[in-house]
């Protein structure tokens, strides 16, 4: 009878130390085990991308493939002028090509380039947009007080251009975030609404904003604002659910509020 009882005891004890290796070997990392991931990214689209530089995307997809114990290589695509991302991603996520590929924004509900070819998405991991600008010696110091300037700078034929225009600024459109960044140092303007990233690529580059610059740091509209998610090819419900898990540890535990401080958008996280 003791016997049998203690026969029985260990049969438990054992049961739960396997139990317990079992676990701590899930948690523990894996090596030459597991298939690589091939990250594709822009590769000029600072600060998210860049081939020179690495940039946001590049952090996060060597984080990711940390958490889900995958080594990452990184695939530096060009978008090209003609056809643009929809082209892109038709070519990068073909079978044998890209597993994933970041940087994708969404404006609305979803991006028409993912939806023609069929892909899906991660949870967004990323959300930015426009920051109100002051010039030097401006007395902006609000939106309000913007719409009531008589010289509010824009990049043309972009989300803010499009607002600007509807809420009847006296908006004056420049072709690109460098004149306007040029027009904002010059007092050609008032105040600028300008495309955060932009700002934050510029910076990176050596451009010094003065003091107080940036007056609102978060335009009350859905239009002024993008999300970005991570693409990969339908079919893979496996690789999106433990994606998804991976993003919401990297939110939890900070990694990503130090990847987006060190690129200058730390304010933009997605909670």
């Amino acid at each position: 009878m003791n016997k049998m009882k203690f026969s029985a005891s260990y049969a438990l004890m054992l049961v739960f130390a396997l139990c317990l290796s079992h676990a701590y070997a899930s948690d523990a990392p894996k090596t030459g085990t597991m298939p690589e991931l091939v990250a594709c990214l822009s590769d000029d689209n600072a600060p998210f991308s860049s081939s020179n530089g690495g940039g946001i995307d590049a952090e996060m997809s060597r984080r990711l493939g940390e958490f889900l114990h995958r080594p990452v290589r990184i695939s530096w695509i060009a978008i090209p002028e003609r056809g643009g991302l929809g082209r892109a991603l038709r070519m990068a996520m073909k079978p044998g090509n890209c597993d994933l590929f970041f940087g994708i924004p969404v404006n609305g509900t979803a991006n028409e380039d993912v939806l023609e070819q069929h892909l899906e998405t991660s949870e967004p991991y990323l959300s930015t947009g426009y920051v109100l600008v002051a010039a030097k010696g401006s007395n902006v110091r609000t939106l309000d007080d913007a719409q009531r300037a008589q010289r509010v700078g824009v990049v043309t034929a972009t989300p803010a251009d499009m607002y600007l225009h509807k809420q009847r600024f006296n908006r004056i459109p420049y072709g690109n975030n460098r004149d306007l960044l040029d027009a904002l140092s010059e007092g050609a303007v008032n105040a600028a609404v300008l495309w955060l990233p932009a700002l934050a690529s510029a910076e990176q580059r050596g451009f010094e904003l003065w003091p107080n610059a940036i007056r609102d740091e978060h335009l009350p509209s859905p239009e002024l604002e993008t999300r970005f998610v991570i693409a990969m090819r339908s079919g893979e419900a496996d690789l999106k659910a433990n994606l998804n898990v991976a993003l919401a540890h990297l939110r939890s535990d900070g990694s990503l509020d130090s990847i987006l401080r060190r690129h200058g958008i730390a304010r933009t996280h997605v909670q």
